[in-house]
């Protein structure tokens, strides 16, 4: 069997074989879109041509005798990405990979490159040919078209929600506002038929009140969300007694709050803070204390200083909150079983925070619900 060095001498001695391999040689050396260069068994670097030199701002001095790994990002070197490209293109023959690759001058482009294992006429493996093409322009518009896919999907998504949201709000307001107005319709048509006795017509009257009172509450929850919705809101803050504020507030709710026990605990503080904003975050917070629990029940209505915070609670010592609106109370239109159009709490949340504070609620099933609200105590200069 002819050995190697006869195979080399046979090579040598061809002059048109000898004329192919330097037109190749040649015509590798002068292809500048692609880095064309042959890698020892180990990966060092034994050839170089234009391309390579222009795509990662080596010379052939600068990388011939290097480990071809100088290429990749650190990261890349510690889990031997370069390594085991070698292993599969000696095991497959051949390999393609896509990533980031590195510059002489460090900055980073998208490389395709195909690792090809190279062998002798005897089949002894002497090293690797590697293609690498910079595919930077064509990676930075594939990622461009997969953002504004992504960002055309969250719109849609988005637009959907507000549909639903729409959807859900004509639902409820139609749904909620039919109660009070049939109620008021029906007693007037009664009163005014002379069909409800004399010693009676109080009651009515004061029914007819109490579902004014409702569309009333509904209203103003409706003006407060669509004012936040248009961020049309804009505190004036005030220095207010907290102590006084909240006696009167709850003084004025008294037909709301009619059926249950009110507690008050509230330490003598002052507050900076916007009076209307204040107060529908605190009538919203009783109002749907009142809804939620059944009659004879206690609501109690706590205030203390906290360093430079003012916490306010509710608490009531009704069912508790069903699991299912856990962590979803403060949203749009999440509504417990005894109705309400599901703004006042969400109404609640974003006028604390307005104020620079925060809402929470606790409860425990059979012990009622607390709502905590945290308020700094002055306004931060400058703010609105």
């Amino acid at each position: 069997m002819e050995d190697r060095s006869d195979d080399a001498r046979r090579r040598g001695n061809d002059p048109a074989l000898r004329r192919s391999e330097e037109r190749f040689r040649l015509l590798v050396d002068s292809v500048a879109d692609y880095a064309i260069f042959v890698l020892a068994p180990d990966g060092i670097i034994e050839s170089w041509n234009v391309g390579a030199q222009r795509l990662k701002g080596y010379t052939a001095d600068e990388a011939i005798g290097q480990h071809y790994s100088m290429f990749y990002e650190p990261e890349q070197r510690e889990q031997r990405v370069p390594q085991r490209l070698l292993a599969t293109a000696l095991r497959q023959g051949r390999v393609e990979h896509s990533g980031w690759r590195l510059r002489k001058d460090g900055t980073r482009f998208w490389a395709d490159v195909v690792l090809t294992s190279l062998h002798d006429d005897a089949g002894e493996h002497t090293g690797f040919a590697k293609v690498t093409r910079d595919r930077t322009q064509a990676h930075d518009a594939a990622e461009a078209r997969e953002q504004a896919l992504t960002e055309r999907q969250q719109a849609l998504d988005r637009l959907q929600a507000v549909d639903g949201w729409r959807r859900d709000f004509i639902r409820t307001i139609v749904h909620d506002l039919q109660t009070p107005i049939i109620g008021i319709s029906g007693f007037l048509d009664l009163l005014a038929a002379g069909a409800i006795p004399e010693e009676r017509q109080p009651e009515i009257v004061e029914r007819l009140r109490s579902n004014a009172r409702s569309l009333q509450e509904m209203v103003s929850n409706l003006r407060s969300y669509t004012l936040l919705a248009e961020g049309q809101v804009h505190l004036r803050p005030e220095k207010l007694s907290v102590r006084d504020f909240t006696a009167q507030l709850v003084a004025d709710m008294s037909p709301v709050l009619t059926d249950h026990t009110v507690r008050m605990d509230v330490d003598e503080l002052d507050l900076e803070a916007d009076r209307q904003s204040f107060e529908r975050i605190l009538r919203n917070l009783l109002g749907n204390a009142a809804r939620h629990t059944p009659a004879g029940t206690t609501v109690d209505v706590r205030a203390r200083g906290d360093g430079d915070d003012v916490v306010v609670e509710v608490h009531d010592d009704g069912p508790g909150i069903p699991d299912h609106l856990r962590g979803r109370m403060f949203d749009r239109f999440e509504r417990g079983a005894d109705g309400g159009t599901g703004l006042g709490l969400s109404i609640a949340r974003q006028l604390v925070e307005l104020h620079g504070g925060s809402i929470e609620a606790d409860s425990a099933p059979g012990h009622g619900a607390t709502f905590q609200v945290r308020l700094p105590r002055r306004r931060p200069h400058g703010t609105a």
